[in-house]
């Protein structure tokens, strides 16, 4: 069996969206010949994590862990930072910790996977990121043993539509470090076309083969399509998933807001499952929110599944930023499978298209004032027992199912290794 070694941050009992990729290529990559072996941090700090995850590996599954100290403390040591301070810390978060905070674990990491590359003599090294510091790292292992390297991003790098740049000169310094790992690799993979084929015009005759790998579900964890709900007292609507960094859901709840200030009687309860910010929280306290959106808290792996069947529309939402067009959510595949209607509420774009496509969903601008019209309309083809729902589950399971996406996968990692 051909070896890959996979360098992930994301990986066990982190939980993120990226979680799945890499359990799916644990969990399916073998099927095809290719045996994977996580490379990934003993402890992570500073994200979420589900004990639960680790009954998702597969059994048997080899994985090497590393310490990583991240020197995380605060340096005021409680008190309140000073001018000096701000800008210490401002300058090594962006000119010393580039492209992120993993870097620093670049030290103990690559002697660990150049005796791995020694022992194992694996076909290629993919690198899962973000954090894309982990595509230099493995750069750095690949070029000492002249090892095919496959960075896998998940999110874009300069592209990503979640990064504020801190100044044109960090941005400068991340795309000659983009560019570099662009031309030393032996492919690249992204999870839209248009994220793919963001390399390909960007880099041209440098970017190597690129592989567009869709954000899959799992079908031995999600089963098969709920069956169409039955109409209740209200419709239910779900979000699942994480806010983070400079993503938050505030163009969605003041959608929500306005909505419910033009339409008190609304029969429309929005419930939302994941980590979303205090502020944000405090707000579903108050009126017109208060008692019509509710926060479930964080859900464990195996509770996922049915918390989003439970509901009549699923919701999924990109804010309107640059490069957010390229993006693809990874809980669209889920939404899709679970039977149930999915609201897109994005930029049209990567997410838009499959919604509309593969579901017989709705998308809609993510602006207040546009959300607000399309949840009226929503409701009214609810009252009329008109809501679209997917019915082509069979191209739903071509496109998305983890089993087909790591087939199409181990294809690519096979025409890269020359087999």
């Amino acid at each position: 069996m051909n070896k890959a070694i996979l360098l992930t941050y994301t990986f066990p009992p982190l939980s993120s969206g990226g979680t799945s990729v890499v359990l799916n290529m644990c969990r399916y990559l073998p099927g095809y010949n290719w045996e994977i072996i996580p490379v990934t941090v003993n402890k992570p700090t500073g994200m979420l994590t589900d004990e639960s995850l680790m009954n998702q590996l597969p059994e048997g599954q080899r994985v090497v862990r590393v310490p990583h100290s991240t020197h995380s403390k605060n340096p005021s040591s409680g008190t309140k930072d000073n001018g000096f301070k701000k800008a210490l810390k401002f300058f090594v978060h962006n000119y010393v910790l580039v492209p992120d905070r993993v870097i620093t674990w670049k030290r103990k990491v690559v002697p660990v996977l150049l005796d791995l590359i020694e022992k194992e003599k694996p076909r290629c090294i993919i690198s899962f990121g973000p954090h894309h510091s982990l595509h230099l790292i493995a750069m750095e292992a690949c070029r000492k043993t002249d090892t095919p390297l496959i960075p896998y991003f998940g999110d874009l790098w300069l592209a990503d539509s979640y990064v504020n740049w801190p100044s044109r000169l960090n941005r400068f310094i991340e795309g000659l470090l983009e560019r570099l790992v662009v031309s030393k690799a032996r492919g690249i993979v992204a999870t839209t076309g248009s994220a793919a084929g963001y390399f390909i015009n960007r880099y041209g005759d440098i970017c190597p083969p690129e592989h567009v790998a869709e954000n899959a579900y799992d079908p031995a964890r999600f089963g098969d399509p709920a069956p169409p709900a039955e109409k209740g007292e209200y419709l239910t609507a779900g979000w699942t998933g994480n806010f983070f960094s400079d993503h938050t859901p505030e163009d969605l709840l003041l959608g929500f807001e306005m909505f419910y200030q033009r339409n008190p009687d609304s029969r429309i309860r929005l419930k939302m499952a994941g980590g979303i910010d205090k502020a944000s929280l405090s707000r579903l306290q108050r009126d017109p929110l208060a008692g019509r959106v509710t926060h479930h808290g964080l859900l464990k792996w195996n509770e996922v599944p049915s918390f989003q069947k439970s509901c009549d529309l699923l919701i999924a939402y990109l804010q309107d930023r640059r490069f957010a067009e390229m993006k693809n959510s990874s809980k669209t595949s889920e939404y899709l499978i679970s039977g149930r209607t999915v609201l897109a509420i994005a930029p049209e774009g990567g997410l838009t298209e499959r919604v509309k496509k593969y579901g017989r969903g709705y998308t809609v601008f993510p602006g207040a004032e546009e959300i607000a019209l399309k949840l009226e309309n929503l409701e009214y083809q609810w009252s009329t027992s008109s809501l679209s729902l997917p019915v082509d589950f069979r191209a739903i399971e071509e496109q998305f199912s983890a089993v087909k996406v790591m087939e199409k996968f181990a294809g690519f990692l096979d025409r890269i290794a020359g087999l």
